[in-house]
């Protein structure tokens, strides 16, 4: 007899938070998710690898350049980690969307299948490799504070920074662009834009037509920090390239470049036949 006092619209008031829960996540709860799949996954490896491999055989190389022998060992070091981390960074999205996406291929047919907004699905897997990235990123600062500690250049720490971080914030609008075409082509056309995204910012990031190129942004933003033309070649110290305007320019069209992008994908999933 107690519990039949209840009604229909006090089970109605016990049951809504466990469907909401279970059949409509949020965007939070996503992002959550995909975190903790990411543990033991390829982008995390990913995320940990990328940056140590670059600081160990990278730094080989420096040692051994005719520079060396004027004692810049560091100021090369570092200009070759930051070109080589600025040119990576397009591929590096490239993997981590592909991957992720084509790993979801069967879960993603069951959770298409529910009535919410499969948007969300898409935002909350691209902050979450946004994030991977960024740990990345703060990862390589690490590494390179450790460098500049032991060569005495905690001068150059400025650098450090922006050189690792400022590249990432560049290539937001990249991790979007190469989620959607995941989402849209498959996993194949993503490395293929990686690849684009490496040789565009090898050759098109210090020339004038930088910024209608999204996958050259984030060696664009390496160009003035270290001090390098896109090829890897010093700048003299009066060159125009040296500009630091073009910083804020290019994470600024990155972040508008995501927002549209990421729009673009949640109506294209919104709207996929399973």
């Amino acid at each position: 007899m107690t519990g039949s006092t209840q009604g229909p619209a006090g089970a109605a008031r016990t049951a809504a938070p466990t469907e909401g829960a279970t059949d409509a996540p949020s965007v939070g709860t996503v992002f959550g998710t995909e975190l903790l799949r990411a543990r033991r996954g390829f982008p995390l490896w990913f995320s940990i690898g990328l940056p140590t491999a670059l600081i160990l055989p990278l730094g080989l190389v420096s040692a051994f350049a005719p520079e060396a022998r004027e004692n810049a060992v560091w100021e090369i070091w570092l200009r070759v980690v930051l070109m080589f981390w600025g040119i990576l960074l397009p591929m590096g999205a490239a993997l981590y969307a592909g991957v992720s996406v084509r790993q979801d291929d069967d879960a993603r047919r069951l959770l298409y299948s529910y009535a919410f907004p499969r948007g969300r699905l898409l935002l909350g897997k691209y902050l979450a490799l946004a994030t991977l990235g960024l740990l990345s990123s703060l990862l390589l600062v690490v590494l390179l504070t450790g460098l500049a500690l032991g060569f005495g250049e905690l001068d150059t720490m400025a650098r450090v920074v922006m050189g690792s971080l400022l590249p990432w914030a560049a290539g937001l609008g990249t991790l979007a662009l190469c989620l959607v075409i995941a989402h849209a082509w498959g996993f194949t056309a993503t490395m293929c834009t990686g690849v684009a995204g490496m040789m565009f910012g090898a050759l098109l990031a210090d020339k004038v037509v930088w910024w209608l190129i999204p996958l050259a942004w984030p060696m664009r933003m390496v160009v003035p920090i270290a001090g390098v033309e896109a090829s890897g070649v010093p700048l003299p110290d009066t060159h125009p390239l040296h500009d630091m305007t073009v910083v804020p320019i290019g994470i600024g069209l990155s972040l508008t470049l995501a927002v549209v992008l990421l729009a673009v994908g949640a109506r294209h999933v919104k709207r996929k036949e399973l």
